[in-house]
């Protein structure tokens, strides 16, 4: 492969990306207009958090669902339909009907962004070599961290200088630079996916039933319990110490920097040593730095907190290309964005239980801060036993179904 087709598989990779990357882009974007939003229609900021809440929602129930439909009628299909579905309820969302119009169109915004990821992964597993796979997992990663990290950003701007409408309005150019992607650099759909083979008792869940992907969805949802954990806790921390918002928001890009820059390097090694050893390495270095924040308990020192994020970040980004290659190489490529979506939601548990954790730890001036940070330690550890599961080096041979 030329170097000119390397870059062009680089682009085409993040092009397809920037697909499943509207997802938390759109989920953090919309925070910061939520108290515009509140006064147009006035009311409270707290009802206005429904906008959030419906998405998260969807996402978390839909992801599954969509993952069998993109297997049973096409990958590219699926995601094609997706982009479009998500652009019209975003144009929707600009000239809503009162406040009940809004989340209508935010609630089908949803339900089409849940079928983004696991048609995104599924094609990125078959477009690229499967000794590339960690490559492209990563760039994957790195894509997504950037729209979640630039959701705040791009949304504060946008509610600024125009109004809140624009945070939808920005979705649609996005859109169409993916659906050019695809058009040009997607194979099209050869009709349906083969069915699950009968060897898995016919149904479709039954695939993923198997010891590497139990592990990697155990791995993924403990490691990111204590990754939300530590999110959750240090701007309580910090805020403690009379830091303005400001300067917390910059000081939890740390852990998101981290996790950008680290991830194609972990790819990359996933793809050369096998997954598990990059996988146990960064979860090592994110228990280092989470337990820089332990030993310092309640009244940990807001440069060692910020150090411990960047650490976090950093290990949490080595370790993620390789779960998510690892999982979807263990199940068949029939069922690879079931797979997907499946594995997506590890990622909403881990969150959900953080939050709800941390609403029954953490009262009100802060105190139990230290004990829900020993609790996200030993998950984190936990998480580090279950990756011994994953595969180690990958086989160089063909593998039937995987592109060479």
């Amino acid at each position: 492969m030329t170097g000119a087709q390397q870059r062009a598989s680089a682009l085409t990779i993040a092009g397809v990306a920037l697909g499943a990357a509207l997802v938390p882009l759109n989920s953090t974007m919309i925070a910061v207009a939520l108290p515009r939003i509140a006064d147009d229609f006035g009311i409270r900021t707290g009802t206005a958090g429904i906008l959030i809440t419906v998405y998260l929602a969807a996402m978390l129930m839909g992801q599954p669902v969509a993952g069998q439909i993109a297997d049973r009628y096409g990958r590219r299909r699926t995601a094609t339909v997706a982009l479009l579905g998500f652009a019209m309820c975003s144009l929707s969302a600009m000239v809503p009907a009162g406040f009940t119009g809004l989340v209508a169109a935010r609630g089908g915004q949803a339900v089409f962004a849940a079928a983004l990821a696991p048609s995104v992964q599924a094609m990125l597993r078959a477009i690229t070599p499967v000794t590339d796979h960690g490559r492209a997992f990563g760039l994957l990663g790195s894509v997504i961290g950037v729209g979640a990290a630039g959701g705040p950003v791009i949304g504060g701007v946008l509610v600024a200088v125009f109004d809140w409408q624009a945070i939808f309005a920005v979705n649609v150019p996005i859109v169409a630079v993916v659906l050019v992607v695809l058009r040009r650099a997607v194979p099209p759909d050869r009709g349906a996916v083969r069915p699950v083979p009968a060897r898995s008792g016919g149904s479709r869940f039954a695939p993923l039933a198997n010891p590497v992907y139990v592990a990697c969805f155990a791995t993924q949802s403990l490691s990111v319990l204590a990754q939300y954990t530590l999110l959750l806790v240090a701007p309580i921390m910090l805020d403690a110490r009379g830091w303005g918002s400001g300067q917390v928001g910059l000081a939890l890009s740390a852990l998101t920097v981290g996790m950008i820059v680290t991830g194609p390097i972990g790819g990359r090694a996933g793809d050369r040593v096998g997954r598990k050893r990059p996988v146990l390495i960064g979860l090592g270095v994110a228990l280092a730095g989470l337990a820089l924040s332990v030993w310092g308990g309640h009244d940990v020192a807001a440069a060692v907190l910020i150090v411990s994020l960047a650490v976090f970040g950093v290990g949490h980004g080595l370790a993620t290309p390789g779960l998510m290659a690892a999982a979807l190489e263990s199940v068949p490529d029939e069922v690879t964005a079931t797979a997907a979506g499946v594995f997506s939601t590890s990622r909403y548990t881990g969150s959900i239980v953080a939050s709800v954790v941390l609403s029954i730890v953490v009262d009100e001036g802060g105190s139990g801060t230290g004990g829900l940070l020993v609790l996200a330690l030993v998950c984190l550890a936990a998480s580090v036993v279950t990756a011994t599961r994953l595969p180690g080096p990958v086989p160089r041979r063909v593998v039937v179904g995987e592109p060479v």
